[in-house]
């Protein structure tokens, strides 16, 4: 009966699999000339739901520690 309850969890898993989205982390600008991190499953979503996202600001996908070194940074923002 073990063996059941674990294989059908394990079929679920594979089979979820590739319906689920990962969020990642993203860089952008807020207003204030702040570099800021926010948590989104796509480019897109985290540009729209950037709290106080400056204008021209774009995200950058932080994949690394070395990429996330630059939170916390300002900028000159026109």
């Amino acid at each position: 009966m073990k063996k059941l309850f674990i294989g059908a969890l394990a079929l679920a898993g594979v089979l979820a699999g590739p319906a689920l989205t990962y969020a990642q982390m993203y860089a952008y600008v807020d207003v204030s000339g702040d570099v800021r991190m926010v948590d989104s499953t796509d480019a897109n979503t985290a540009i729209r739901t950037a709290p106080s996202i400056h204008p021209r600001s774009g995200v950058m996908i932080l994949d690394s520690t070395a990429d996330q070194d630059v939170v916390g940074d300002d900028v000159i923002v026109r």
